[in-house]
Order: C-alpha cells, then sequence, then structure tokens
C-alpha cells in the first residue's frame, strides 16, 4: 500500500498528523485514561465503542471492528484510496506528496477539482453582481430588509443570478469554463434547443461541505415564481441529504458548546449566524436523513430543532427527530410562537430572547405529547392514541435515568400510572426485539465467536502473545528471532504480520508500528489493531516473553513427537528393530523433556496469560 508514495514522504507525515488532533475534527472524543473514545463515525451505536490510543497512533472500533493508523482512518471518512488520504493529510500538515496515483484516480481527482473550482467561480460571480449590477438592487433591498448587514452577505458569500437565460453560461465560457462542465455540476440545464442558466433573477446562496469547498447553490426567487427555492440538482458533487448548510462555518462552535441547532432554511441559519448564534446549520428545507445524523456525529450528540412553527414545520420536525432520536442523539425542540420562524423570531425579539427559548427546549418525548395531545385530543381513544405516537420514542432512549422520568412524564400527562406505561413499553420493546436485532449487539456476538473459534489452543494464543509483545516493544524481535528461528508462527495472521514487520525493520529499525499498518490489508489492519487494543497480560515483560517462547517451543516438542510416533508405526510396520529401539529412545526423551523440562512448566504457566492477552482477537 505504502509503496506509492516514498517512505520517508510518509513517516514525515505520520510524526506531523497527530491521530488524536485529526480524528477530532471528526468525532467528539472524550479522553479516558489513556485513551479517547467517542461515537463510531462508520456504523450506528448507542454506547461509544470506538477507541483512540495516542502512544500507539491507532483506532479501534469494538462494535463494527474497523481500526488502523491515521491514513486509514482518513480512506474509511472520506472514501479516499491510500494516496488520496496521505495527499489530504499532507496538505494539511505542510508535506508536499508527489502525484503516484493510478490514472482513474488522477482523473476522478480532476474531476472533483474542478467541479469545486467551477462552482467556487460561480459563487464569487453571482456575489459580484449582488454588491454591484443595477438589476440586483431588488436583492439587495429584500437582503436589507430581511436585516442582513453587508458584513454577514460577505461572509455567507450571497450573490444574485441575472435574469438572463444564459449570463452565467457566457460568463463562464469567458473564463474557459464549456458547457458540458456547467450541465455536470448542475448550473446549467439541457434545453430542446440549447443549453441555459439553471438559475434565473434569484437570491444565491453557496452551499459549502463542511470543508468550505462549494459544491452546491440554492437560489430562492425574487418576487412571484415557483418554486420559491431551487437547488443544485443531485449530481456526483452535490445530494441534499448529505449536507447541511453553514457546517463549515458551525462544526467549531458545536464542538465549544455542546449542542447543534438545526433549521429548516438558509435565512433562519445566516440570522442565527449574525445574532452570535454560530453553532446553527439547515437541513435545505428537507427532512433530516441518517447521513445528516452521520455528519453531526462527528461534532456533537445533542441537537436542538428549531424549525418553522407552522404545521408543516412541525410535521418536517417529527420526521428528522425521529431519524436522530434513533442515532443515540439527545433531542430537544425549540417551541417558537405561532408563525415565527428562527429568522422572524430573532429580529423581533434578539439573541437573550432565544437564549431563554433554548433553555427552555423539551425533550422529544415532551414534543411529541403535546403534538398527540393536540391532535387526539377529541378522539374517543385518545389516551392509547397518544401513548402509541410515543412508545417508539421511549423505547430508543438510552440512559436508564432519562428513560423512568420520560415515562413519569407520559403517565402524568395522560393520567394513568407508571405501571401502565412501563407495561406498554415493555410490551412495545419485546415487539421491536422479535421484528429487528440491534446490529451492533449482531456484530459483538460475531465477534466473540470468532475469537473462541480460532484461539483454540496454548500454541496459537502463544503466537499472538509474542506478536503483540513485538508491537509494544520492537526490541524483543532480535530475542525472538534468535531463540525460535525462521518464522516459527502457524497461524496465518500471526505469520504474515511477522514477515512484514521483519521486512519493515530490517528497511529501518525506527520503524514505527503505524508503519506497518500501512502495508497490512483491511482485514490485517482491523485485526492488529483490535490485537493492540488489549492490556497486556501482566506487568513483567520479561516473564512474559520467556513464558511465550516456552510455550512455543512446548508444541513444536509435541509436533516433533507425534512425527516420532508416526515414524515408530512405519518402523513397526516393516520390523525394523533398531530403528524401533531408537524412536523409543527418542520418543522416552521427549516425554521427560514435556512432563519435567523448565519450557514445559512455563508453558503450562503461559497457557493462561496467553489466553487473557489474546481472547479479544478473531
Amino acid at each position: 500500500m505504502g509503496g506509492y508514495i516514498p517512505e520517508e514522504i510518509l513517516e514525515n507525515i505520520r510524526l506531523r498528523a497527530d491521530i488524536v488532533q485529526v480524528i477530532s475534527e471528526y468525532v467528539n472524543l472524550q479522553k479516558k485514561g489513556k485513551n479517547y473514545v467517542g461515537p463510531c463515525p462508520f456504523h450506528q451505536e448507542s454506547d461509544p465503542s470506538f477507541t483512540v490510543t495516542p502512544d500507539k497512533q491507532i483506532f479501534y472500533c469494538f462494535g463494527c471492528n474497523k481500526g488502523g493508523n491515521v491514513f486509514k482512518f482518513i480512506m474509511l471518512q472520506h472514501n479516499l484510496s491510500f494516496p488520496e488520504a496521505v495527499r489530504l493529510l499532507g496538505e494539511r500538515v505542510g508535506v508536499a506528496v508527489p502525484d503516484g496515483y493510478s490514472p482513474r484516480v488522477r482523473a476522478r481527482l480532476r474531476r472533483e477539482e474542478k467541479a469545486w473550482k467551477i462552482n467556487a467561480l460561480a459563487g464569487d460571480y453571482f456575489h459580484s453582481l449582488l454588491l454591484r449590477h443595477p438589476a440586483a438592487a431588488k436583492a439587495r433591498e429584500y437582503l436589507a430588509g430581511r436585516g442582513l448587514t453587508p458584513e454577514i452577505i460577505r461572509d455567507f458569500n450571497l450573490g444574485y443570478a441575472l435574469p438572463a437565460w444564459d449570463d452565467l453560461i457566457k460568463f463562464m465560457q469567458g473564463k474557459g469554463v464549456g458547457i458540458q462542465d456547467l450541465l455536470e455540476v448542475g448550473l446549467a440545464v439541457e434545453g430542446e434547443r440549447k443549453a441555459y442558466d439553471r438559475f434565473r433573477d434569484r437570491l444565491m446562496f453557496p452551499i459549502c461541505d463542511s470543508r468550505g469547498r462549494v459544491v452546491g447553490f440554492g437560489g430562492r426567487v425574487l418576487g412571484e415564481g415557483v418554486p420559491k427555492y431551487l437547488n443544485t440538482a443531485e449530481t456526483a458533487y452535490f445530494s441534499k441529504s448529505k449536507i447541511l448548510y453553514g457546517l463549515n462555518r458551525a462544526r467549531s462552535y458545536m464542538r465549544e458548546l455542546g449542542y447543534a441547532i438545526i433549521t429548516e432554511g438558509y435565512m433562519d441559519t445566516i440570522a442565527a449566524h449574525q445574532f452570535g448564534i454560530s453553532n446553527a446549520v439547515a437541513s435545505l428545507g428537507t427532512s433530516l436523513t441518517q447521513e445528516h445524523g452521520r455528519l453531526l456525529m462527528n461534532y456533537t450528540r445533542e441537537v436542538i430543532i428549531a424549525y418553522d412553527a407552522d404545521a408543516a414545520g412541525v410535521a418536517a420536525a417529527v420526521r428528522g427527530l425521529d431519524i436522530l432520536q434513533q442515532q443515540g442523539f439527545r433531542v430537544r425542540v425549540l417551541a417558537l410562537p405561532e408563525g415565527k420562524d428562527p429568522d422572524e423570531f430573532l429580529r423581533a425579539r434578539g439573541p437573550e430572547a432565544w437564549k431563554r427559548q433554548v433553555e427552555n427546549a423539551v425533550s422529544l418525548v415532551e414534543y411529541k405529547l403535546q403534538v398527540a395531545l393536540e391532535k387526539y385530543k377529541n378522539a374517543p381513544s385518545g389516551k392509547e392514541a397518544v401513548l402509541e405516537e410515543v412508545l417508539p420514542t421511549l423505547a430508543v432512549i438510552n440512559g436508564e435515568l432519562e428513560k423512568n422520568e420520560a415515562v413519569k412524564l407520559v403517565a402524568a400527562r395522560l393520567y394513568t400510572s407508571y405501571h401502565v406505561v412501563a407495561e406498554e413499553l415493555r410490551k412495545f420493546t419485546d415487539n421491536q426485539r422479535k421484528k429487528a436485532t440491534n446490529p451492533d449487539k449482531i456484530v459483538k456476538n460475531k465477534h466473540n465467536i470468532n475469537i473462541r473459534k480460532n484461539v483454540v489452543d496454548f500454541g496459537e494464543r502463544a503466537e499472538y502473545g509474542l506478536l503483540r509483545l513485538m508491537l509494544e516493544d520492537t526490541d524483543t524481535i532480535n530475542i525472538i528471532t534468535d531463540t525460535l528461528p525462521g518464522n516459527f508462527f502457524k497461524n496465518s495472521f500471526c505469520r504474515g504480520v511477522f514477515a512484514k514487520m521483519l521486512e519493515i525493520v530490517r528497511q529501518s529499525p525506527a520503524n514505527t508500528l503505524s508503519v506497518l499498518l500501512d502495508y497490512l490489508d483491511d482485514e490485517y489492519q482491523q485485526r492488529l489493531s483490535a490485537l493492540l487494543m488489549e492490556p497486556l497480560p501482566g506487568d513483567n515483560l520479561e516473564e512474559m516473553l520467556h513464558g511465550f517462547i516456552s510455550a512455543i517451543k512446548r508444541r513444536q516438542l509435541m509436533e516433533y513427537r507425534h512425527e516420532l510416533q508416526t515414524a515408530l508405526t512405519g518402523a513397526e510396520k516393516s520390523g525394523n528393530l533398531e530403528e524401533i529401539i531408537r524412536i523409543l529412545r527418542e520418543i522416552d526423551l521427549t516425554d521427560k523433556t514435556l512432563k519435567g523440562g523448565k519450557c514445559c512448566n512455563e508453558g503450562r504457566h503461559q497457557q493462561k496469560t496467553a489466553h487473557t492477552g489474546c481472547q479479544r482477537i478473531n
């Protein structure tokens, strides 16, 4: 894997790209002893099982078994090849990386970079039109009427698209951008006779990904016209379900404040930022998706929804809340007066009133109770219908204390007993378990079954133990190779890792564990990461080392005895008395060594410690 790029460049990047710092840009990590723990960005889970070990510069998730070094994390997070991940990290830490990509990868990277540049150029053009063009006067008046300052207009690079059918096409052609490129990125539409601008006579909102690259646009009609808001069409570079407007500006504030504010539209988020609410993002007018949730998991696990207070806003909020709750978020709802959206509320009442609304934001259970009670207030079986609406939310609350409080709340609002609600919740939960099984538990159970299945004897456990010690302290490699010459490993995983380790150390004794991970395939990276997450089965490294070596020697003696027994059978069949006597003496000597030799005693002792050190490996 590492052959694409010179090793000295890889090592330079490793030294500068601290894994905790890099992963913290994507995952909300909490220090736990020597390690850092957080929610896994690669699968849905309720309890954080994603672990980063700074002293080894590796990560591992005990839920989905993904693991590796900093390069592997970037590969998984951004769906990149190894050289692409190296290049991305190199750019971050200031290390130039030569172009070692395959033609296919280079072509894809060029297309993506070209799309970002085209969108950025279009965004700057729209912005210049908004600021200076006479036809944009109504857009400037509209923004002034909404209370936006010149500074916030500049910060969000707001723009204006002229009414002409081909204004942007002509401008871009003058900059060397062809119509086909504009069609591919969604800035132009193919007509019956010729292509035309997708956005015309609209206030323009550039949409950026989490890294600040322009991936698309939203355009608001000024005056009459439909649709009111028009987004870039779905392309290879833009998908509404995977983008949160303003995330590039809000993500650091989400981490700092511990929660995110999610609004429905562009203007709500821009107004929030203007009033100092810098942890606000927008869902681009669509219901929240699992992809949105995964994006947010990188920065916070608490969300406050602040959608419009009209009926449509309420319905959209419920859909989004259900998804986030299922993903393990703590979700609250910020209640606004009827008919107000966040933008209008902030302009009318200011940031202090907004803060009070945030403080009074209700839990998801209470919000759904309020909606359901209003919905079924005149229904004959109102209580049963309300309970049916809130049971799914109760069922996915993680903490027992929080769940008990929620059950008490529901019981009080429905004027019934705690035990009635609790029993209905139990029935609902049992039914859900029959329909589906928690994916986290499936993978963990499978993981444990594989452990018991694969690590079956003391020799194999000793192999894992020796591999673990060599990775912990490379000085032990020479001791082991002097005592146990050749590649003595029987287990294919241990044998493969050991061979690659020797190759790397011979190239340079200073090479690190992180280098080894770069040369292993995905499966071996995950298994090695899991092994390294296990604590050593003792404090005395020298004693463990000799114990593991003794266990391997004992296994070799047992294998030798088996060979002698096979040879004895052959000698007896041939009637070779002299050979029979020689083999019997050798068997007797071997048995005495196995029964009373020093290596045997240590081997028996090490059966326990080897098992302890390797019980999590599959």
